[in-house]
């Protein structure tokens, strides 16, 4: 019966490890269909750092926050594929915003812009500031907070929860002890209705366990999404995605590239030269979006394949890259593989349609500066 008891066992742990491998594969994949061209004048510049998908009154629009020469929003109309406005923002006068760095869209005339300097404005269609918050004001040490933005080419969107705005933190408190990060705080808020500014409960993970010096430090950089109910993180050197519900518990799902070992975070060595660093570094795998899709309910998490050559300051264009694909109960449901000299994986952004990812790669052989062009992809059986 011993026996019996110890067979039945077994039996069920293969199964059980058979299904785990079928459900980490999956069978869903991203095909490409059609894509979508804009128009880009000569005064702006085709890559934006802060470029951001919306919706408003049942139509999508495209947000993209131009730097070349003075600052521009770029409103585009994604059905028609033009340029429907552009907004002028200023950084002098009554509507004067210094050292701005991103904006982000509520709607189509209202925007979030933050600026280098820890502050940010709420602004009209007009450019014209409606409400001033600033994390440094009165004196305060602008080093207990890290620099506030909304980034897409690490997407890094704006989460508003109630009253309350959220940013990402990833620099505090440097050089930091292993025994630190439990009390490093991952985001800073701001109450919208009493101007008070603080941190979120949620800590980063004890998954960088060396201590840190002059000459080596960790990059705990992550990307997140937030489904409206829940905050979905995501870390560049880290295996596994974790969800929150409240800023500050945490449940961790395992969300590994087919294409990677197990990884985990390591410290960079700085004391090198720089294109030697970046080298190293490069030939590491990581990830980098975490894109949630409300029209399917799925996510969507960037892997970056490891290049030999990585430059500092070049765009890298060789970079494959995959797309694991998550369903809503953080299963993974496929992934797919994209080739390097094509796509321009710091582009992209969810629609109604599918995943629409640039096409601006500088290797394309179609690459125009004059233009936006993003490919959309959705979902479908992979091909087996």
């Amino acid at each position: 019966m011993k026996h019996c008891y110890i067979i039945f066992c077994a039996v069920l742990f293969c199964c059980a490890c058979h299904s785990g491998s079928k459900s980490a594969q999956g069978d869903m994949g991203l095909v490409a269909t059609d894509s979508i061209c804009l128009p880009v004048d000569d005064n702006t510049y085709y890559e934006s750092k802060s470029m951001f998908w919306f919706e408003d009154n049942g139509k999508e629009y495209l947000s993209f926050y131009n730097e070349k020469g003075s600052s521009q929003i770029h409103i585009y109309d994604l059905a028609a594929q033009n340029k429907e406005k552009t907004i002028q923002l200023f950084t002098e006068g009554p509507n004067g915003m210094p050292a701005m760095d991103a904006a982000f869209p509520l709607s189509s005339n209202r925007f979030i812009v933050t600026s280098t300097g820890g502050r940010f404005w709420f602004i009209n269609g007009k450019g014209e500031i409606e409400q001033y918050f600033s994390f440094w004001k009165d004196g305060m040490d602008f080093t207990a907070f890290d620099h506030i933005n909304f980034m897409s080419f690490t997407y890094s969107p704006a989460v508003i929860q109630d009253s309350t705005l959220y940013f990402l933190q990833e620099h505090l408190n440097f050089p930091r002890k292993k025994e630190d990060w439990k009390e490093i705080p991952m985001f800073s808020y701001a109450d919208l209705k009493d101007g008070t500014f603080g941190w979120s409960g949620l800590r980063f993970p004890l998954i960088f366990d060396k201590d840190e010096s002059l000459q080596a430090c960790y990059s705990p950089s992550f990307s997140y999404s937030y489904t409206g109910k829940e905050l979905v993180v995501s870390l560049f050197e880290y295996d596994s995605i974790y969800v929150s519900r409240d800023f500050k518990n945490r449940e961790w799902y395992d969300a590994r590239s087919r294409y990677f070992p197990h990884i985990r975070p390591v410290p960079d060595n700085v004391s090198i030269d720089l294109n030697q660093m970046v080298r190293e570094k490069g030939r590491r795998p990581s990830y980098l979006h975490l894109m949630y899709d409300k029209y399917r309910d799925v996510f969507y998490r960037f892997a970056l394949m490891p290049i030999e050559n990585m430059q500092p300051f070049g765009d890298n264009p060789e970079q494959e890259f995959s797309v694991i694909l998550l369903n809503n109960r953080y299963e993974i449901i496929g992934e797919t593989r994209f080739p390097g000299n094509t796509y321009n994986f710091r582009m992209c952004f969810v629609g109604k349609k599918g995943l629409y990812i640039s096409e601006n790669n500088i290797e394309n052989p179609n690459f125009d500066e004059n233009k936006l062009v993003f490919r959309c992809f959705i979902l479908a059986k992979a091909e087996q």
